[in-house]
């Protein structure tokens, strides 16, 4: 599993949930609008429950295009693996990185105007028989709790052919009650929270090539210090080594 992927499960999983009234109700109505839209489209779509841990899965012909075999289905887990294992590596971590933001700005949008926002981008299926297939993917967090908690998510991948040389459609959270494409400067400011600015600074060495010595000398900070820094930047950003680190911190825009 990808760190970054890990990341964001465990923001979703590990929320404050409350339970009540009337949850069965809304959960079935959310089933029926999942279905209905593979009905329509052929594609697949995910109803991600975060309170009790379990994903309803509906596919279309496409789904059987990428060896799901069984429709509607239901799995013990608030995460689709078994989609995500099918797309292309270093669209996974894009995807992730979306989500990650989409998660935190969606922290700064009343609940009840949460299910007007969902991310849009195009990723890649690699089929069962090895084919690539470009597909348009959305996630849009439908409900939430009282608490602020996001309840269930959405997630929809249709397959979306393009011609050679088309420009595919870049990562994006748009707010489909007014057409708004979000502009990055409104969530990925969030992402500063993660590091304090001594962190980010010996992200940012870390990056260009210092060594810790290096950095210490250059910071003027003792050498356990930076190696404190180290592990906390690895843990913040879910990650097992500098070079990743590396990598997330360019993605979210830290350094």
């Amino acid at each position: 599993m990808h760190k970054q992927e890990e990341k964001l499960k465990q923001l979703l999983s590990y929320q404050p949930f409350d339970d009540g009234p009337g949850r069965q109700e809304v959960l079935e109505k959310r089933k029926r609008q999942a279905e209905a839209f593979v009905e329509i489209e052929n594609g697949i779509a995910v109803l991600s429950d975060y309170l009790h841990a379990r994903s309803y899965i509906w596919a279309g012909s496409f789904g059987r295009l990428i060896g799901i075999g069984h429709s509607p289905a239901t799995i013990s887990s608030a995460f689709e693996d078994e989609i995500f294992s099918c797309l292309l590596p270093e669209d996974l971590v894009e995807r992730h990185v979306l989500e990650l933001h989409y998660y935190r700005f969606m922290q700064s949008v009343p609940t009840d105007a949460r299910q007007d926002y969902h991310t849009l981008c195009q990723i890649h299926f690699r089929l069962a028989n090895g084919a690539i297939a470009p597909v348009l993917h959305r996630t849009c967090y439908l409900e939430s709790l009282p608490n602020g908690s996001i309840w269930l998510a959405l997630c929809l991948y249709t397959p979306c052919g393009s011609a050679e040389g088309q420009r595919a459609i870049p990562p994006q959270i748009v707010n489909h009650a007014t057409g708004e494409t979000i502009p990055y400067d409104r969530y990925g400011q969030l992402d500063r929270q993660l590091l304090s600015p001594r962190e980010v600074e010996v992200l940012t060495l870390l990056a260009r090539g210092c060594s810790s010595k290096q950095v210490a000398r250059q910071l003027c900070i003792a050498t356990n210090t930076v190696y404190r820094h180290r592990q906390n930047i690895l843990a913040a950003l879910q990650v097992s080594n500098t070079a990743m680190a590396v990598q997330i911190g360019i993605r979210l825009g830290l350094i």
